[in-house]
């Protein structure tokens, strides 16, 4: 299982990644300071955020399995990689909505559906960390899974401020939590090599 759990690691980081990077350096006409990257989903360049989000949901199953089959794993962090992995996989089938414009079932799923991963991911880390913490085998990787919680809910707490202060910079805030997450899964996948 931690083959399965690597592999399926790197191939959601690695596909995911570069469809992330590929949608940063074409012209869309988004600002990673200013948008989201979900806006990507409302753009002729829809394609990309699904393979993307759909890439992070790959990883995120693989996180599931691996932790699963650690000896004690808490059944409550594998939920959370799944809800993780469920919710970035469904999301760009909902996108969010126009800026500016008027307010949707549609996009109000895309909020939840975006709430429940980024809660669920940074929950898992916390989580994790605790796993590693409790046999004190890794526990550099169980640092590492702390300090990417810890980041990861620092830019949920601080995206929360912005967006509902109107103030500048809710793109590159959720960006830094995107860099947390993705850390995360590279710990996860880590811990996989080491074990398998």
């Amino acid at each position: 299982m931690h083959a399965l759990s690597l592999v399926l690691i790197c191939a959601g980081l690695g596909t995911g990644v570069t469809s992330l990077v590929v949608l940063h350096l074409l012209p869309t006409g988004l600002s990673p300071i200013r948008n989201p990257v979900s806006q990507y989903g409302i753009s002729k360049y829809r394609a990309g955020y699904r393979n993307m989000t759909i890439a992070y949901g790959v990883a995120g199953v693989g996180a599931a399995i691996g932790i699963a089959s650690l000896p004690g794993s808490p059944a409550v962090t594998v939920l959370l990689c799944a809800i993780f992995a469920i919710a970035r996989a469904v999301i760009s089938w909902y996108p969010m909505d126009e800026p500016g414009g008027e307010r949707t079932v549609t996009g109000r799923r895309h909020g939840l559906l975006a709430i429940a991963a980024f809660l669920a991911i940074a929950l898992a880390s916390r989580q994790f960390a605790v796993l590693l913490n409790h046999d004190n085998v890794q526990p550099g990787l169980a640092t590492a899974s702390n300090v990417c919680g810890l980041v990861m809910l620092a830019s949920l707490i601080i995206t929360v401020f912005v967006r509902r202060g109107g103030l500048p910079g809710f793109g590159a805030v959720e960006r830094v939590f995107y860099l947390g997450a993705t850390a995360w899964l590279v710990v996860v996948a880590v811990l996989m090599s080491r074990l398998g």
